[in-house]
């Protein structure tokens, strides 16, 4: 008997092994929603599904996580050998907790082409140029000592370069002693420092011509045996969801997924059936009520506020959710809802330089006036987008304004408010009774903002009495109703991994799901081999 069982053991193991030729491993995403990275393994090839950065600011948020895993640094750093071997990368969006850690991932040695939208190929490049991702490479840099003596004096920042072509540029060159990390070199030298504009294109240059351009609902091969199919995810201009084909099986990887409201993408598409999917679970709520009504809520509620005398201040997300702003309080000045007398201040630099992305994109003449829509090859947007000509308030000033003291709508970054113009601002705005700030993106319940919407004393160290108030529709991620609308076409017995959300989140959706009798399905892992047998 215990030769029988021994016997079926071993062909139990060895059969495991045959037919395990399909596995996927998470590399983040998991138990936190940043940090994005999924490695597809074939018996030959190996392929990754974003490369993101993870947030600093979850760590603040998350229990247990930072002592099990290290915290948001340190896993930057981190990366495989596996993924440095892959022969290939999958990009679904711009954002950077999906694509930041791409500049760190070809320095150590990824040798492989990227694979994205035009959209996302176009955004993400644009991110890199601006100096994202490329203070995670240790190197030797060089800048000059009269600025830095010069910085010391009035707190500017001193330019960073690394790229030879530039030394003859710099006046009293000075270098580091060896490869370092910007922010160490900044704690050395005791000044803030700048990437050089000029050494981020060139690092660019090299990293475009990884870029293959794919479009929406195509079947792409890409190996033998192998193919790809880009849809709609509706997130962001160009996100996808990925569905690969291996053989026989499909595995489809969401992305992050739009709430199916969004003026500038419509709606996400419905995937075919697959056999394995990994799914977002970033607003893990049974009923989250966004509907269509919610813009009507928005807009009345504005001019409620202003027409009491009120200032509205827009703490938001710098990248999609800042431009959503503006285009509705443009759709509301087209509408005459909304006095062009009213001052409108987009103030923070982040915010503004993805706007002028958009606005570059709406200006294109050959798009502007064809019949492209977010599915085709090189749009965007909608084709509503285009036809506007612009998303920007005829009024609005992308700066900051010179004084408080006058009525306006003011729009920042963090939505969180505890980073950027909007921690700045938000000492000046809550004390104010004559403030009502509307709260346009989800924000963490242990944030500034999320603290604020509990009526608890944020750690802003502010009494606040502004009016506050909370909007749903511009979110970017789809909520359980969504998700169930997106899964809508798949089996009930097919294996689902919860991906992009807290330990918390997920295991709520988990619940949500399994309620819903989808009985396959559980939280994703880090490092966990999940194989699909073929």
């Amino acid at each position: 008997m215990r030769k029988i069982i021994s016997v079926i053991f071993t062909l139990l193991f060895f059969l495991s092994i045959v037919w395990a030729d399909i596995s996927v491993t998470p590399y983040g995403a998991v138990s936190v929603v940043s940090g994005s990275c999924f490695l597809l393994k074939t018996k030959d090839l190996k392929f990754i599904v974003d490369c993101g950065l993870f947030m600093s600011d979850e760590d603040r948020f998350t229990n247990g996580l930072v002592a099990e895993y290290g915290n948001a640094k340190s896993r930057n750093l981190q990366f495989q050998t596996e993924l440095l071997e892959a022969e290939a990368l999958f990009l679904t969006h711009a954002h950077l907790d999906h694509s930041g850690r791409i500049p760190l991932l070809i320095h150590k040695g990824f040798k492989g082409k990227i694979y994205s939208t035009q959209a996302t190929k176009d955004l993400t490049l644009s991110l890199f140029g601006n100096g994202n991702g490329f203070d995670l490479i240790e190197r030797k840099w060089f800048w000059s000592k009269d600025q830095k003596e010069k910085s010391r004096n009035t707190g500017g920042r001193v330019t960073a370069h690394w790229v030879a072509g530039c030394e003859r540029n710099v006046k009293s060159v000075e270098y580091s002693d060896c490869g370092v990390f910007l922010k160490d070199l900044e704690e050395k030298e005791n000044v803030k420092f700048l990437l050089c504009k000029r050494c981020c294109r060139e690092e660019v240059k090299k990293i475009e011509s990884r870029f293959i351009v794919l479009g929406y609902n195509e079947d792409i091969k890409i190996a033998e045996g192998v193919a790809v199919k880009l849809i709609n995810a509706a997130h962001i201009p160009g996100s996808v969801s990925f569905i690969f084909r291996i053989g026989s099986k499909k595995i489809l990887f969401s992305g992050d997924l739009g709430s199916g409201y969004s003026r500038f993408n419509g709606e996400f598409d419905i995937p075919e059936k697959v056999d394995l999917i990994f799914i977002e679970a970033t607003r893990a709520y049974e009923e989250s009520k966004i509907d269509a009504r919610q813009y009507e809520s928005f807009r009345n509620d504005l001019k409620r506020a202003l027409d009491s005398g009120k200032t509205v201040w827009i703490p938001a997300l710098s990248f999609n959710r800042t431009q959503k702003i503006l285009y509705e309080l443009k759709l509301m000045q087209d509408n005459g809802e909304l006095s062009k007398k009213i001052p409108i201040y987009s103030v923070s630099p982040s915010a503004n330089f993805i706007t002028a992305l958009y606005q570059k994109e709406i200006g294109k003449k050959d798009i502007k006036h064809g019949n492209l829509t977010l599915k085709s090859r090189g749009g965007w947007f909608l084709i509503d987008i285009y036809q506007k000509g612009s998303i920007l308030p005829e009024n609005v000033k992308l700066k900051m304004p010179k004084s408080y003291g006058v009525q306006m709508i003011l729009i920042s970054s963090s939505g969180d408010m505890d980073k950027g113009r909007s921690k700045q601002l938000a000492p000046k705005m809550l004390e104010r009774s004559d403030v009502f700030v509307m709260i346009v993106n989800y924000v963490n319940p242990k944030s500034s903002a999320g603290l604020l919407l509990q009526d608890k004393n944020p750690h802003c160290r502010v009494e606040s009495i502004a009016e506050i108030k909370k909007y749903d529709i511009f979110s970017d991620h789809a909520d359980f109703k969504a998700l169930q609308k997106w899964l809508s076409k798949q089996n009930k017995d097919i294996k689902i991994y919860i991906i992009h959300s807290n330990e918390k989140d997920a295991q709520d959706m988990v619940k949500l799901l399994k309620g819903k009798d989808w009985q396959k399905v559980r939280t994703a892992k880090t490092e966990e081999t999940i194989n699909l047998c073929i």
